[in-house]
């Protein structure tokens, strides 16, 4: 399994070449460091900007590696004229690679000069390779692996930030990483405190008509208290249908308390659990995915099954889940066999050793 580092570079203080990291990018560039120290990486590519080498020289320095500098990691032009209404222009150019303004390069151009670097990588022997480059021409690289990439999403990228390209079995996914060094995530049992946070959530989930995973934040949060009563019933094992196992629910909060997730956890395996409901589900809200909260909440849900003396947890996702099979995997998830549903459906099915 190839895998490559997407870094957006570190704050700076401007955007010409020469632009400097500012005080605050400094210290990003060191948590990136931090970060990633204890992967084994082969190589590390980056655009030969100050601002782009700055970011990572904290890492190379700690891991002993040679920065390959490489002009085809620069930031894409998109006109050599000062366009008064750019961010127009921009945003039409995500709709029409061809579009190209005076003295600027299309995104078609663009997004050929990085894809040639990232298919150098991969077709080399290295296994773990970071990339060091600008916010549009990787918004356009990722748009090139997935067309659903766009233009707001360049807008929400952050410096810096981090995705995970992986290419196995010759096909390429990727995810982004959580890489704020002020995220402070942590799992919390439900609580009114939370009463109008936990409607947020709640709503949102139903603006946007996807299936709610897990299955407890389908409850109706009208009666507040009463849900959570309802869940703290659960987890004692109190009131519950037959065939039911007692069940322990968290909420993912960020540091400003906001809800980003939840989990629920399964006391113990029951036929049904066991080929299509697992230990654990759980589900990031619409807003925050791809930001690397699934990997964590996992993370952090295998140490609250831990504590309920479970040592090896079973985790599902549907076959066609992409996102949720790689979480797993980062979690070191082993595959098992499949489970098809009567309608067909494939569920995969991954032990984890706690």
């Amino acid at each position: 399994m190839k895998k490559i580092y997407l870094i957006r570079h570190c704050e700076a203080q401007g955007q010409p070449p020469e632009a400097s990291l500012t005080e605050t990018g400094f210290k990003q560039a060191i948590h990136l460091a931090n970060m990633f120290t204890e992967i084994p990486f082969d190589r590390i590519v980056a655009s030969p900007y100050k601002r782009t080498l700055q970011s990572i020289e904290p890492l190379a320095k700690r891991m002993n590696l040679e920065i390959e500098t490489n002009e085809l990691l620069t930031e894409r032009v998109l006109s050599s004229e000062n366009l008064t209404d750019w961010l127009e222009k921009l945003k039409a150019t995500f709709d029409d690679f061809d579009l190209k303004f005076e003295g600027g390069e299309s995104s078609y151009e663009a997004v050929n000069r990085i894809v040639s670097v990232v298919e150098e990588v991969l077709n080399s022997e290295a296994q773990n390779t970071i990339i060091v480059t600008h916010g549009n021409l990787l918004s356009l690289l990722l748009n090139h692996y997935n067309n659903e990439f766009g233009f707001d999403d360049w807008r929400n990228l952050r410096n810096p930030d981090v995705f995970l390209l992986v290419k196995e079995d010759n096909k390429v996914t990727y995810e982004r990483l959580v890489v704020d060094s002020n995220h402070q995530l942590s799992l919390i049992k439900p609580s009114v405190d939370l009463e109008e946070e936990y409607h947020s959530f709640y709503e949102e989930w139903l603006e946007s008509k996807e299936d709610m995973v897990p299955w407890v934040i389908k409850k109706d949060p009208s009666n507040f208290e009463a849900m959570v009563q309802f869940l703290k019933d659960n987890e004692q094992g109190s009131n519950l249908p037959e065939g039911w196992v007692p069940d322990s629910t968290f909420w993912l909060i960020n540091e400003e308390k906001r809800i980003l997730g939840v989990v629920n956890i399964r006391h113990r395996l029951t036929e049904t659990l066991l080929n299509s409901g697992g230990h654990i589900g759980y589900g990031i809200r619409p807003s925050e995915r791809r930001k690397g909260y699934a990997t964590k909440l996992l993370s952090l849900a295998l140490e609250k099954t831990k504590e309920l003396g479970i040592r090896k947890a079973l985790v599902l996702c549907n076959e066609d889940n992409t996102g949720s099979f790689k979480t797993i995997i980062n979690n070191g998830g082993i595959p098992d066999t499949d489970f098809v549903e009567e309608d067909g459906n494939i569920i995969k099915r991954f032990w984890i050793e706690i």
